[in-house]
């Protein structure tokens, strides 16, 4: 018989279903120990199995519990069967379809995979001086993108990665929007898209070439991409006016937002017009930065002579321009917002950011604007992440009587503070 034609007639023997189970076993303990020795046990052997086994190894199986020695099943009983010149590692590779390698084997032969994948990707920007910095990045943070790389088959992967460092590579000089800027790119306007994974490596990898932590949520990331002349939301993310102005090429100052200035109207700006803008300063010697739409009405309506900014409950990134921009003027910066956790938190990022300083959002105030809405403790947990120490007696207090309380309730207060 030839070698070939005994080595299958052994590989369809040890393909019995009787012996599946404790051929797996095997192989585990051999990835473990590096050599075909230990024992394995199999639990709960059927019939079937216990036939097969028993006319193997010479010896009758019974319990519910079967022991069997490693080394005497692949070398000692095996060298005793008309296969013997054969090896056993081989043929358990050949019935179970898979590589029989140690762990140890195993980590050297991926670590040479990803080696040769990053020499290929090396090679792919040799001619690109500037590639040097994004790719030592990658590397070093490969662990952050190895979920992805296991994902996909290593050209894929080589492929997608490609793309994404040559993305960072060619970041807009100016303001484009993402599907302009992966059309330009890769061909593809969705490329970037947040249900892609190429759209999760590049925010990843771009997080790290920025120094910064992944994006949480959607304004986090709008923010990443805007720092990077990239736009998203560039029209649903807005922010109300009044009485701001703005400043154009050369330092000229916008008549646009003086118009509108003078005619003591509100304007909606979205980011799409935001961009254009150098910078935004107040007409009026202090910027008031309220939550409430209805609150902003009547703030603008009783002291016209103001500057006030409405975030419409949500810090957006047009609003967080805005107001950075007005700040680095040195005038006072007021903020007012609800009382509720949502209201607590966003009043306290105006704090630590813009050095803004609350107004009427005290104790006192807190109790005038009571509500009986209830905040449930789920809410109330998001407390401990307010740091600002105005906020404080606040959080307290809304601790202890876990409700809520409205801006609304207290438009004449704020409005006799201005």
């Amino acid at each position: 018989m030839t070698k070939d034609k005994i080595f299958d007639e052994c590989v369809e023997y040890f393909s019995q279903p009787g012996f599946k189970r404790a051929l797996e076993l095997i192989h585990r303990k051999y990835r473990s120990l590096g050599r075909f020795s230990g024992k394995i046990i199999l639990e709960n052997p059927s019939e079937e199995e216990k036939e097969a086994l028993s006319r193997y190894l010479r010896r009758v199986l019974r319990g519910e519990k079967v022991v069997i020695d490693v080394k005497d099943f692949a070398v000692t009983k095996f060298q005793d069967t008309k296969f013997s010149r054969l090896d056993f590692k081989s043929i358990l590779s050949a019935v179970l379809k898979k590589e029989v390698i140690t762990k140890k084997e195993e980590k050297e032969l991926e670590n040479e995979r990803v080696s040769d994948f990053f020499k290929s990707l090396s090679a792919h920007f040799d001619k690109d001086e500037n590639a040097a910095v994004v790719l030592n990045a990658f590397k070093e943070n490969f662990k952050s993108f190895e979920s992805f790389y296991k994902k996909y088959s290593q050209k894929e992967f080589l492929e997608i990665m490609k793309k994404v460092i040559e993305a960072i590579l060619k970041k807009p000089q100016s303001p484009e929007t993402l599907a302009i800027f992966a059309t330009r790119v890769t061909g593809n306007p969705h490329f970037f898209d947040d249900e892609q994974d190429a759209g999760k490596i590049f925010l990843k990898l771009l997080s790290i070439i920025n120094g910064r932590e992944f994006p949480q949520n959607a304004e986090e990331k709008s923010e990443l991409l805007f720092d990077n002349n990239i736009l998203i939301d560039e029209l649903s993310n807005w922010c109300l006016l009044y009485n701001i102005g703005g400043y154009i090429e050369d330092g000229k100052e916008d008549e646009g937002l003086k118009y509108f200035s003078n005619q003591k109207k509100p304007i909606i700006l979205p980011l799409y017009t935001i961009k254009d803008y150098k910078g935004f300063f107040a007409y009026s010697n202090k910027l008031v930065v309220v939550e409430n739409p209805a609150v902003f009405s009547a703030i603008v309506q009783r002291v016209p002579a103001i500057s006030a900014v409405c975030t419409n409950g949500h810090l957006r990134l047009s609003a967080k321009i805005i107001i950075g921009s007005i700040a680095k003027t040195d005038i006072p910066l007021l903020y007012s917002g609800d009382f509720d956790p949502e209201g607590l938190l966003i009043a306290d990022k105006v704090i630590q950011n813009f050095g803004a300083r609350p107004l009427c959002m005290d104790e006192n105030h807190y109790l005038l604007a009571l509500s009986q809405n209830k905040i449930d403790e789920r809410r109330l947990e998001m407390l401990k992440n307010v740091k600002s120490a105005q906020l404080q007696s606040v959080c307290q207090k809304m601790k202890e009587l876990q409700l809520a309380g409205y801006q609304e309730r207290i438009v004449d207060r704020i409005v006799e503070e201005l």
